[in-house]
């Protein structure tokens, strides 16, 4: 579990742990880790094309943009080293795997798993060699799939851990079901299923609500056929609630604010405001659960 002292902003951490064979990477170290890989993945699978774009002028596009993403992937890869101690080898799944932040620093520092990605067929990105290099330079396959019509290309409880992370909040709500089941079916039994999402209740979102303004966007596809933005966001009870019912005990539920990244320039008035929220969100309990994205760790039942 990640301590209190290496988390900033960490809030609602609850449930039972299990047996570890060696303490989580402290989670600052894991950011030191991981900032690097995801900045690279952005400067070549992104639209900051490197013959267009001068590194000096990329890193000041990019400026604080990488904050919100290390914080999640850096709290991912503390709850599964901690829950995952005690399995020395497997094969670990993630399902929307975008540019490979999560998937990438996961081969990395949980390297004992063979590391699997599935994401939708119509990201131009995927064709790019320097995509197809990174998977072979960090031991990984990739599959192409759309979740949310196809059940996932892999056998029944095959995976010691699945990653589901900022992905819900994208998904057509009628077709949660198919793929919450999707993920149930492919984890063994005593594996890990992480998940995270936006949190329906964070403050943000109530103060949006207040102003009369949606917290969701239109579900207008983007990028392509059947990719869609934030159409429908759930609460950790919602979501306990969903998966428990196919089989899983919540193993860990934290809720954190970290998206000061994307609120403001740099600098700028209102994204030290965010930033302040943040650590007073760490510091007062009567705040801990309005965070803008939770993150919930499930075990699949043994039997």
């Amino acid at each position: 579990m990640p301590t209190e002292s290496n988390t900033a902003s960490v809030a609602t951490v609850r449930g039972s742990a299990s047996p570890c064979t060696a303490l989580p990477t402290p989670r600052a170290k894991i950011e030191k880790t991981i900032e690097p890989i995801l900045r690279k993945c952005v400067r070549e699978f992104a639209d900051y094309n490197k013959n267009e774009v001068s590194d000096a002028d990329f890193n000041k596009h990019t400026e604080g943009m990488f904050r919100p993403d290390v914080r999640r992937v850096s709290l991912i890869i503390s709850m599964a080293q901690s829950l995952l101690g005690g399995f020395l080898s497997g094969d670990g799944l993630e399902v929307g795997s975008g540019y490979g932040f999560l998937l990438f620093p996961m081969a990395l520092l949980l390297p004992q798993f063979r590391w699997l990605a599935v994401d939708h067929p119509g990201r131009k990105y995927e064709h790019l060699e320097a995509f197809t290099k990174s998977f072979r330079d960090y031991n990984c396959q990739f599959v192409a799939s759309d979740i949310v019509q196809e059940p996932l290309p892999f056998p029944d409880a095959h995976f010691v851990v699945v990653t589901f992370s900022e992905v819900l909040e994208h998904l057509p709500p009628e077709r949660l079901n198919f793929v919450l089941c999707e993920l149930a079916r492919v984890v063994r039994p005593g594996g890990i299923l992480i998940m995270s999402s936006p949190n329906q209740a964070s403050l943000e979102n109530r103060l949006r609500l207040l102003k009369g303004r949606s917290i969701l966007a239109m579900p207008d596809e983007l990028y392509g056929k059947g990719v869609f933005g934030h159409i429908r966001l759930y609460t950790t009870a919602e979501m306990e609630s969903a998966v428990c019912k196919l089989g899983f005990l919540v193993e860990r539920s934290i809720t954190e604010s970290n998206n000061s990244g994307y609120r403001g320039t740099p600098g700028s008035f209102r994204r030290r405001l965010y930033r302040l929220y943040e650590r007073l969100e760490g510091m007062l309990p009567m705040l801990r659960g309005l965070g803008d994205t939770w993150y919930l760790a499930f075990r699949k039942n043994a039997s």
